[in-house]
């Protein structure tokens, strides 16, 4: 029986994890996983109420991390060295590009542990970016990386990260996780009704939500865009960004909002985005994983960023960029036309089964 220890930290990696961790629970894998919660997302609003919906396991380590992210870097890497001095795991299992992520392959490196990175390969070219920071070193110091797609493939080999190039290095398209679990929880997709008259909206990068100025640049554009056409707004708000709402509205903040046609609400569980997406026009985000989710979910999305790591969802057609305020409303109007047209049966991220085909390829590579 071979041992890994999956790190995770942050919403899109309880997504992740939880398809591969049923799969994993087939004992014919021979593979006995072992989780640590790094803390990064501590409150239960942001990771515990994932852990519960998605039937994921208790954490065997619980890291508990300052919120300042050079000192919580630093502790996230110790907490994860101490881990693998207890468990021994054969491999690290990382998710993503978080700072969890890249802590989590700077301490199994440290051990000489090997890195497995799932959804490896992704470049937005905007190292402003913290995540993308944590992608390259990430990838970097892997030894198996798992790619969404064969652009994420592409991608590492222009790195000369390829398969073979030193010894055990694999590198292989395996399909997207996130697509499993939007499968397993969400169904099929159904499309859009034309009765429908709502938008889903997320704001939480600081680049968009510290300046107080920026921020209210955003909530504006949105509700007058949405209003000018007869539509809501449903807008789960991050608590970094309800902090910078309440400065710049004051404590009735949510009022203004509602006055504005956008309904704040409190951050939302996997289940009820899934729900939202589900009866939504158009998706208007700044995350990365919610821009996938809108496209297995059959939904078109402004990116609200200057780019994606998400190429291929520009090139179908299903997704647009949208870097500043005063370009929403345009963009959305661009967005709408182009609806009848936009085909979201290319499969983009795999089949919907990409746990069982990193399963069976981890399998292997551990027992090579």
């Amino acid at each position: 029986m071979k041992r890994v220890l999956t790190v995770i930290g942050a919403r899109p990696q309880w997504m992740k994890a939880s398809a591969l961790t049923r799969v994993l629970e087939d004992r014919s894998f021979g593979i006995e996983e072992r989780v640590l919660h790094t803390g990064q997302h501590y409150a239960h609003e942001m990771a515990g109420r994932f852990v519960d919906e998605l039937n994921l396991p208790d954490a065997d380590h619980i890291l508990s991390v300052s919120s300042e992210p050079a000192v919580r870097m630093g502790q996230m890497m110790q907490g994860v060295m101490m881990a693998i001095a207890k468990d021994a795991p054969d491999a690290v299992i990382l998710y993503g590009d978080t700072d969890s992520t890249l802590a989590g392959a700077w301490a199994a490196s440290r051990t000489g542990t090997p890195v497995v990175h799932i959804e490896a390969g992704l470049r937005s070219f905007d190292r402003t970016m913290p995540e993308e920071v944590n992608r390259i070193l990430t990838d970097a110091l892997s030894d198996v990386l798992f790619c969404p797609s064969q652009a994420a493939v592409e991608l590492l080999a222009k790195e000369g990260i390829v398969s073979g190039a030193r010894d055990g290095l694999l590198v292989e398209v395996s399909g997207d996780l996130m697509l499993d679990t939007a499968r397993h929880f969400g169904g099929d997709p159904s499309p859009v009704s034309p009765d429908a008259h709502a938008i889903l909206l997320t704001l939480h990068r600081p680049s968009n939500v510290d300046d107080s100025n920026r921020l209210k640049a955003w909530i504006e554009s949105a509700g007058a865009a949405a209003e000018s056409k007869g539509w809501r707004v449903h807008f789960p708000v991050h608590p970094r960004t309800a902090k910078v709402a309440e400065r710049i509205y004051g404590t009735a903040w949510r009022d203004a909002l509602k006055s504005r046609g956008i309904d704040a609400h409190e951050p939302a569980s996997y289940m009820q985005m899934l729900h939202w997406l589900k009866g939504v026009r158009q998706v208007w985000t700044d995350s990365g994983g919610l821009q996938k989710e809108a496209y297995f979910m059959h939904r078109p999305s402004l990116v609200l960023r200057d780019t994606t790591e998400w190429t291929e969802l520009m090139d179908n057609g299903v997704a647009l960029l949208c870097p500043e305020p005063t370009e929403l409303e345009a963009a959305t109007t661009v967005l709408e036309a182009g609806l009848g047209s936009m085909d979201f049966s290319v499969p983009l991220y795999g089949d919907g089964r990409a746990a069982q085909h990193i399963a069976h390829t981890l399998r292997a590579w551990l027992n090579r």
